[in-house]
């Protein structure tokens, strides 16, 4: 076995493995980055040479996949080795990933698109405030540094969008707000180490982008940070922020402090519903399906308590990559947990520029999904017709692009066609390769229903499975809903 061969077997295995975690593959990175990259440019280029043009386009493409690789193996390590010299000199949690995209030629190697870090703040902001503590003031100022420091062949190109997080305390309003004051002090930071204003973006997530579990005092602890992705161009700092946008990966944490009623996913893979009286969720055991209480629902929707079921609906939904892979593989098993019951509306703000606080072109369109622009949706459940007006889903991230409101018409199938009073709602979408997640929160007081998901399809105009959640009592109760396009 030649050396040439060990090495890019070595980098080839490494790039494989899925099973790394965040600290194991940050470890990695600081120690073998360049070798890492070195060896997947020697492999995804020699094959990408090799469809071209055989054994001569092999070795060709084999040259220049390894100098890619290396180069950017080595920015990549740098930077690591540097990030965790600070780290541990200011005691922070920082975490960091390679980001690569596809390349726009045919089976050519994959694009350095740049380096994804997530620092926790542990004291960097006090409870409440924007601005920087002492020692938050001070390590910033170092991780600033460390970014200011770039090779001059890529400082006019290379663009910085800082997001800021926040836990789910407090309302999702409040921090959508503080965390984007955050981001932009952090901004200005890294603007006073010499970065051009112009090279600056930020972006305020609030609690919308949750890495851990929210009802823990760890997990709160983990989702209060600052991320800064830095982006090799403008044109891949927005397909990142695009691909940030609604994506279902973030699903797997919800955004609220309650411990979760509904039960995670059972193991096998449930077959997707075909109607509304299918089932959208499995039950962990028989039981009755009256209130233990005696209570009784403003509407009786036939559904059972969500406490004793397992919530799948997100299974089989893939997170949407946008074009993007982390060299540590991403996450493609962390599937949505929670219902919408355990849940709370998500709200993120718009990418902005440091240079002109305006937000940056190009991020948002109002084009819609096929048969999502604005329709009407409904279907009956135990006898009773619940709508969704409308449902408004745009292209580019799935975004809403208009919050609709719920109607219920209490016995329609014994003939009843007068309406209970409209509830207001709150959408969130998320977005998987094939499907979308439809999240509906009602916000009025007293509704006969709480929430709703239901998976649509993004290849026709079809709600694939659906819940629909409901009080009795104190108690919350779920039933399967699949609503139909009435257009």
């Amino acid at each position: 076995m030649t050396n040439a061969f060990r090495f890019t077997t070595l980098a080839s295995a490494l790039l494989l493995a899925s099973g790394c975690s965040t600290a194991q593959f940050d470890q990695l990175g600081k120690d073998y980055g360049t070798a890492i990259l070195c060896g997947a440019g020697l492999v995804v280029g020699g094959a990408a040479g090799y469809a071209l043009n055989g054994n001569k386009g092999a070795l060709i493409g084999a040259a220049a996949g390894t100098a890619v690789g290396c180069y950017a193996g080595s920015v990549w390590q740098s930077r690591m080795q540097e990030l965790d010299r600070i780290a541990k000199e200011e005691h922070l949690n920082i975490h960091s990933e390679q980001l690569q995209t596809a390349s726009a030629t045919p089976n050519a190697a994959p694009v350095d698109a740049g380096l994804v870090t997530q620092i926790e703040d542990s004291g960097m902001f006090d409870t409440g405030s924007d601005q920087l503590t002492v020692s938050g003031q001070r390590s910033v100022a170092k991780v600033a540094a460390a970014y200011a420091n770039v090779d001059p062949k890529i400082a006019n190109t290379r663009r910085l969008l800082v997001v800021g997080h926040t836990d789910a305390t407090g309302s999702s309003t409040t921090n959508q707000k503080l965390s984007e004051r955050r981001a932009r002090t952090v901004g200005k930071v890294l603007m006073a180490a010499g970065i051009p204003s112009t090279s600056i973006f930020y972006q305020g997530a609030g609690a919308s982008r949750p890495l851990a579990d929210n009802s823990t005092f760890e997990g709160r602890t983990e989702n209060r940070r600052v991320e800064i992705a830095e982006l090799t161009s403008q044109e891949l700092l927005v397909r990142r922020a695009k691909a940030e946008q609604s994506n279902a990966k973030y699903l797997a944490h919800g955004a609220s402090t309650a411990k979760p009623v509904s039960k995670p996913a059972a193991p096998a893979v449930v077959a997707k519903a075909t109607s509304p009286t299918s089932p959208a969720v499995t039950p962990a055991q028989t039981i009755s399906t009256k209130n233990s209480n005696g209570a009784k629902p403003a509407v009786d929707f036939g559904g059972v308590p969500t406490a004793s079921m397992h919530w799948n609906l997100g299974q089989n939904i893939t997170p949407k990559t946008g074009g993007f892979s982390f060299v540590s593989a991403a996450n493609a098993n962390d599937i949505p947990v929670g219902s919408c019951q355990d849940d709370m509306p998500r709200e993120s703000g718009d990418v902005i520029s440091l240079a002109t606080d305006k937000p940056l072109d190009g991020v948002k369109t109002r084009d819609y999904l096929p048969g999502y622009n604005n329709r009407v949706w409904a279907n009956t459940v135990n006898g009773n017709l619940v709508t969704i007006s409308p449902v408004s889903i745009l292209r580019e991230g799935a975004e809403v692009g208009k919050q609709p409101f719920i109607q219920v018409v209490k016995g329609y199938g014994d003939g009843n066609r007068k309406p209970l009073p409209k509830m207001n709602a709150v959408a969130n979408t998320y977005e998987g390769e094939k499907e979308v997640l439809y999240r509906v929160f009602i916000s009025e007081p007293k509704a006969p229903v709480a929430c709703m998901d239901v998976v649509f399809s993004k290849g026709n105009a079809t709600a694939e499975r659906g819940a629909l959640f409901y009080p009795v009592g104190e108690q919350s109760y779920t039933v399967a809903y699949a609503p139909v396009s009435t257009q």
